[in-house]
């Protein structure tokens, strides 16, 4: 849904809607995974204790995160997608820990099905530009 501006401005401009709250906070999510991520790469190789695969690991992880973060923010048609798949990843990955780890996991996935199916969610990756 595309909603012209209220008095004042340029009368015929059309701006985007706003992101729905639960995007908002899946990106959130998403930005902070990838900075942990990333400070435990920093972490792995100045401490330089642990293998070179948690290294890789670890870059990998806050590169997908990144790369979720930003997709949804920018409103991709495909960026639920790669969230699904990292979050069912995330969550077959802790499964093994099992515990607090296992129940943030499992929680993040089904916080990511939900927020990303939304009604709201959905019209706001799937209506882009369009008039009513």
């Amino acid at each position: 849904m595309v909603v012209r501006p209220s008095g004042g401005g340029y009368r015929g401009l059309l701006r985007q809607p706003a992101t729905p709250t639960p995007v908002r906070v899946t990106v959130l999510v998403f930005a902070v995974l990838s900075l942990l991520f990333t400070l435990a790469t920093v972490h792995r190789l100045v401490a330089g204790t642990g293998s070179l695969g948690a290294v890789v690991f670890f870059a990998v992880m806050a590169g997908a995160c990144g790369l979720v973060a930003i997709s949804l923010a920018a409103r991709r048609p495909w960026a639920p997608y790669p969230a699904y798949a990292l979050t069912t990843l995330l969550a077959a990955a802790s499964l093994g820990l099992f515990g607090a780890i296992t129940i943030v996991g499992l929680a993040l996935l089904a916080w990511v099905l939900w927020a990303l199916n939304v009604r709201a969610s959905r019209d706001w990756f799937g209506r882009r530009g369009r008039l009513r």
